[in-house]
Formats: structure tokens, sequence, C-alpha cells
């Protein structure tokens, strides 16, 4: 059981790592290559790499139930809102500002998630978890607002505003990710997701390519993000971080998948500072730091809430007679 849970805790952390790497990869590739380029990359290659992974365990997408009316809705709202509207806004965004604060603003989407919990699906949101969305959004805006004074010109602020339009749609995809659960596995679910998402991209690039020279189609990437870190944004924050988070889910609860996800701007600051030599202020520090203490918060008290509810229905469980059956 131990094991199990320490192998639980890995998936999760390497994931986090995965995503926090994704943030400083989407930066150096969206200063280079267009980022409608990048997104139809991203998801037409991650899907068919997922769907090659899963042609090897035995299964094919074609072999996939029917999807229903119903499903579909939600698919296009997963892969549409939820996932390529978040890409296009938040690479845009990251080639506008820095990674560091990028990282920061991205953890919004935890606090989105929860509003649209509450909104669409009737949870009920309690103190604590509303003093962690304080906190998160505070730590946020203190990382924003507390960078290099050189650096704080208008087009970060639209960076910065882009990233947090981006991170609402992660915090929506939770709600159609959801409702698809009772329905398909992990890794068929993520393959269709990306292959709806590279679709939905098409009609844009295309549209983009027809324009011709007149259009500003942004494309200088050197031999490195080409051949390098493009394929690793690809691989890295496509296939194997959302693989990871779903092992995670299997072998732990959801809200202690939830709390190691909070290290993801850590992460994504660390790697900022190493590879894209990012420099850190004392007030980033510190809203970096309020903001996971934020993070942190609403997963425990998700979790304490979760552990009350099964305590309950477990006692009444036990409680309730048990009619006896007579011969």
């Amino acid at each position: 059981m131990l094991s199990l849970r320490l192998r639980g805790i890995g998936y999760s952390l390497a994931g986090s790592l995965m995503f926090g790497l994704g943030v400083v990869l989407g930066q150096i590739v969206g200063r280079e290559i267009d980022v409608t380029i990048i997104a139809f990359a991203a998801f037409s290659l991650g899907g068919l790499l997922l769907a090659l992974l899963l042609s090897l365990t035995g299964t094919s997408l074609l072999r996939l139930p029917a999807l229903t009316r119903s499903d579909w809705v939600q698919l296009l709202l997963l892969s549409g809102p939820g996932t390529t509207l978040p890409l296009l806004l938040i690479v845009s965004g990251l080639s506008r500002t820095s990674a560091l604060a990028g990282g920061f603003i991205v953890q919004v989407n935890g606090v989105a998630a929860l509003v649209f919990a509450f909104i669409l699906l009737r949870e009920r949101i309690r103190w604590r978890q509303g003093i962690g969305i304080i906190l998160l959004l505070a730590g946020s805006a203190l990382v924003v607002w507390s960078g290099d004074p050189g650096s704080a010109s208008g087009n970060s602020l639209i960076g910065d505003a882009l990233i947090f339009a981006g991170a609402l749609g992660i915090g929506f995809c939770y709600i159609p990710a959801k409702r698809l659960t009772s329905r398909f596995a992990s890794l068929p679910l993520t393959s269709l997701r990306l292959l709806t998402g590279a679709a939905m991209v098409l009609p844009i690039l295309t549209f983009e390519l027809l324009l011709g020279p007149s259009h500003r189609f942004f494309w200088d990437p050197s031999a490195g993000t080409l051949w390098i870190a493009l394929p690793i944004y690809i691989l890295t924050s496509f296939c194997l971080a959302y693989l990871m988070q779903q092992e995670g889910l299997r072998l732990l609860m959801a809200w202690e998948v939830a709390a190691i996800m909070q290290a993801t701007p850590l992460f994504s600051a660390i790697l900022a500072l190493l590879l894209l030599h990012n420099t850190i202020t004392t007030g980033q520090a510190l809203g970096g730091l309020v903001a996971v203490a934020g993070g942190l918060i609403v997963s425990v008290s998700q979790s304490s809430n979760t552990r009350k509810g099964s305590v309950r229905l477990d006692k009444e469980t036990v409680d309730s007679p048990v009619p006896s059956r007579r011969s």
C-alpha cells in the first residue's frame, strides 16, 4: 500500500514538473514560431502519439464506443474553450511576459475550476476554500506587480492578461472532463481531446496561410527551437504530463494530486531561473509562496470536506438497519 502511494506521489510530482517545464518551453517557442503553428503541431502530434500508445495496448480509437450527442457537446467544450483557446492565449501571453510571472498566473486555473464547479456542478465552496482563493489571487497579483521595473511595460501587462484568460479556460475544462470520465478512459479521452483541438486550429492555420505575405505570419525558429524545444514541449506538456497526472489520480485521492500540482509554478520559476536566466525579486518570491499556500489551503480544505462526507456516509451505512431475510 505504501509503495503504491509513493508511486502516486512520484507520478504527480513528475506531471507537475513537466507542466512547469511547459511554461518555460512555451515562452521559448512562442517568441520564434506563430502561436497557431505551435497549437496545431502540439495537438496533432500529441494526439497521434497518444493514439499510437493506445494502439500498443491493443485498443484503437476506431473501436471506441460511439459518441452520443451529449458526448460530442462535452468533447467540443473540452477541446475548444477548455484546451484550444487557453493554449492560444497562454502561448501568446508567454511571448509578451516572463515565464516566471506566467507560471504563477496560470495557477489561477485552480480558482477558476472551483468557481465553475460551484456554478455548474452545484458544489459548495466553504470558508477555508474562500481564504485559499483570496491568498492565491493575492499572491499571483504580487508576482505580476513586483517584477523588474524595467520590464513592467504595457506589452507585459497584455501578456499577463492573456495568460489570466487562458487560465480561466483551463479551469473550465474540468467541467466537461469530469462529465466524460464515466464514458471514456483517460488515454483515449486525452487523444480525442488533442485531435479535436487540432481540427479546430486547422481552419485558423489555413486562413493565415491563404492571406499570404501580407499577413504577419511569424516563423523565425532557430535550429534549437525547431528540433529540440518544440518536440520536448509537445512530448512533455501534451503527452507525458497528462498521463502522469492521470496515473497519480489512479493511485491517490483527487485532492492529494491537486495539492501536489500546486508545485507547478515553483518548478516553472526554478526552470525559468536556470534555463532563461530570469531574475526574481523579493516581492515575486513572497507572492509565489503566498500563491502556493493559497492553492494548498484550497486543496486541503477540499480533502477535509471529502473525508467528512465519506465518514458520514460510512456511519449512515453502519447504523442503517439491515432487513433480515425470511425463509
